[in-house]
């Protein structure tokens, strides 16, 4: 009778071939879900604001850009919608959103890699990338760069699913037949353009399948006689998918302000000037193995890509790719690697995390290509029973425990990492849930604006929470129309003592929050204040303005001027202490933002000293509202004595973010708002008193 064979090796073989990529992702979700609610420690304002853009998608808005922080792609911020729509709009639903990309990107990575190339060298890529500090930091942040490798990365998956060049080891062609026209026309294409729906980087992109392209037309003619009809589809169809994002930017020039930021070097190599470019390259060239990015959000400063042991796999799998750059695999990661990194080699290596993540996949092949002509040998070797044990031992243990040690461990607990992601604010979030809601919050803040601190609490309490009004307390004090307030002061951003002195008789200590005693900001204090009895006791001693010499005092139709008191000598070289207060009567428009001027005029009306600034920002006004603001006015050391004018006012500045979501560009024009009083026009500032100088 005629023995039956056992099909045992075809199933294992199966096996192994689900089993390995399957344990490579799962050690990647190991290390980008691991205490996602805690590291890293906090939020950066670049998160928050981003919290907010995605959760104000949720309550109906739609843009086509987000101009917050300089501008961003708006692909990712949609995305964090979907996830808030589900685990609701929180911080964590934003850094999950983040984690899923970079799971994805290690599966793309592994699917493309084993396209180009070969199973093997998928595994040695997809493992690298899974274990990686880069591949883990940039997969924990709520940043909208982690989309553009992926979507990148499924690009040109797509572009060589109908791959027929010869493999890495010299055998035929794959036959694996023609792919459906979707896949070798329709997603090139619209990954493409998707990504540039990501993140600035992605505008470089293009030019990767079109020097592709020109490879192979010099390389391999007929080739590219077959490929360039399906290639020039999926570029146009990725200029379609793309055009409606840069119809809006050219429509909207100030949305985004970046690329003027960062491009300076590039714009002098066109102006004949290649020097400032080389010294970028060569700084820049330093990421993978000598020093690497130096901000600290993203990273060790100055800790490199790759250590020293995955360097010198990663420089030895160049030289095998440049040695086959006539392998069509090889020539599109060198190209991949190099235009990648392109936006870190031209701007320096700080920020480089996020500036090179388009090369992050690619990045990961050249070890493999080593490692992978370690385990065989060379083409037609047999590898050794303990050759992959060994090397996974030798490459990738060190690169796990690195990045267990410095992501996990070091970076976190750094000082600089935790003033960046605001753990003092995030304590200050807990202590306001903590408190009762009916009371309305003062804080004194660093940086008050809309899109700095505020948003970082925003992101954190949502919707919910008291009324909360930020301002510096070194230069002004926000007064809440309230009986009963809550006063937060951190201890590196206190009351000035002139503030402190009218606050201390209405305010009792509550609380006292201690954090590390090396943080930046080590503690705040919480207080039980009365505004109002501070207002009533202030208010007597506070004088009028010389002109208009009729009370009120409007200041155009936001504010009414309530008084002001000076202190200082005047003399020449010493400072004059201005303390004026005001009374908000209604917000300004959304565009505008407001700005106190203070002004010392000499007998021709000439400037001698002078102070713009506030210090209770206008974007968060409410009718009711009093603030008072410190204006310091330091004479001249060789100012002649004579009568001088002492004048106020308040001018408007275009606020870029809010007149772009409005639907026009901003207003550069500066006016200074109207003094009314009884209703009619009188000045555009205020005199308050004449000083003499001695």
């Amino acid at each position: 009778m005629e023995k039956r064979t056992t099909p045992t090796p075809v199933i294992r073989s199966a096996s192994r071939t689900v089993w390995l990529p399957l344990l490579i992702l799962l050690l990647a979700a190991g290390l980008r879900l691991y205490r996602l609610d805690a590291v890293p420690p906090g939020l950066t304002h670049d998160e928050a604001n981003n919290v907010y853009d995605a959760a104000s998608v949720l309550r109906g808005a739609r843009p086509a850009y987000f101009p917050v922080a300089q501008g961003k792609e708006p692909l990712y911020l949609y995305n964090v919608a979907l996830t808030m729509a589900l685990l609701g709009p929180t911080p964590f639903a934003m850094r999950l959103t983040s984690a899923w990309w970079g799971l994805l990107l290690v599966a793309l990575t592994y699917a493309w890699a084993r396209r180009a190339f070969d199973r093997p060298t998928a595994l040695w890529t997809a493992t690298g990338l899974a274990l990686s500090f880069w591949g883990v930091s940039t997969s924990r942040l709520g940043l909208r760069a982690i989309t553009l490798p992926a979507l990148f990365t499924a690009a040109l998956l797509a572009l060589v699913a109908d791959r027929r060049w010869p493999t890495a080891d010299g055998r035929p062609p794959t036959a694996d037949g023609r792919p459906p026209t979707a896949i070798r026309y329709l997603l090139p294409g619209l990954f493409l353009g998707l990504t540039l729906y990501t993140y600035l980087a992605a505008r470089l992109l293009p030019a990767i399948p079109l020097l592709f392209g020109l490879y192979l037309l010099l390389t391999d003619r007929q080739r590219w006689w077959q490929r360039w009809r399906p290639w020039g589809v999926s570029l146009l169809i990725a200029a379609l998918v793309a055009a409606p994002l840069f119809a809006y930017l050219q429509a909207h020039p100030s949305a985004e302000i970046r690329i003027g930021q960062l491009d300076q070097p590039l714009r002098l190599l066109l102006k004949g000037d290649p020097g400032p470019l080389m010294a970028k390259i060569y700084e820049g060239l330093h990421l993978f193995s000598l020093r690497g990015d130096g901000f600290i959000p993203y990273n060790i400063p100055g800790r490199p890509l790759l250590d020293p042991l995955t360097s010198l796999l990663f420089y030895a799998g160049l030289l095998i790719a440049l040695r086959r750059w006539r392998e069509p695999a090889h020539a599109l990661a060198l190209l991949w690697l190099v235009v990648g990194f392109f936006p870190a080699l031209a701007t320096g290596v700080d920020a480089a995390h996020l500036r090179a993540i388009a090369a992050q996949p690619v990045l990961y092949l050249f070890p493999a290509l080593t490692l992978e002509r370690l385990r065989t040998g060379g083409p037609g070797r047999a590898a050794p029973r303990l050759a992959v044990p060994i090397l996974v031992l030798l490459a990738f243990a060190p690169v796990a425990f690195l990045t267990l040690r410095d992501y996990f461990l070091r970076w976190p607990n750094d000082r600089d990492v935790r003033v960046h992601y605001h753990v003092d604010l995030m304590a200050i979030a807990e202590a306001v849930r903590r408190g009762p809601e009916e009371e309305p919050v003062a804080i004194s803040s660093f940086y008050p604006g809309q899109y700095h601190d505020p948003r970082i609490l925003q992101a954190v309490l949502g919707e919910a929470g008291p009324p909360l009004r930020w301002f510096d307390g070194r230069q002004a004090l926000y007064l809440p129309p309230a009986s009963a307030a809550r006063l937060i002061l951190p201890q590196a951003v206190p009351l000035d003592d002139a503030l402190w002195a009218l606050v201390r008789p209405h305010a009792t200590l509550l609380e006292r929050v201690e954090l590390r005693p090396d943080d930046f900001d080590p503690a705040f204090a919480i207080y039980r204040w009365s505004p109002e009895e501070t207002l009533a006791a202030l208010q007597p001693r506070l004088e009028a303005p010389l002109r208009p010499d009729r009370q009120p005092v409007a200041v155009g139709a936001s504010l009414t001027f309530l008084g002001y008191r000076l202190q200082g000598e005047p003399s020449a070289g010493q400072t004059l202490l201005l303390l004026t207060l005001w009374q908000v009567e209604a917000p300004l428009p959304p565009d505008r933002d407001a700005v106190l001027f203070t002004q010392l005029l000499d007998g021709q009306n000439q400037v001698v000293a002078q102070q713009d600034r506030l210090d209770a920002p206008s974007w968060q006004w409410q009718p009711g509202d009093r603030f008072l603001q410190l204006h310091r006015l330091t004479l001249p050391a060789d100012l002649p004595p004579g009568t001088y004018t002492l004048i106020t006012g308040v001018y408007t500045v275009p606020d870029r973010v809010d007149a772009v979501l409005a639907g026009h560009e901003p207003d550069p024009a500066i006016p200074r708002l109207t003094v009314y009083v009884e209703g009619k026009p009188v000045d555009d500032h205020l005199t308050l008193r004449l000083i003499e100088v001695r």
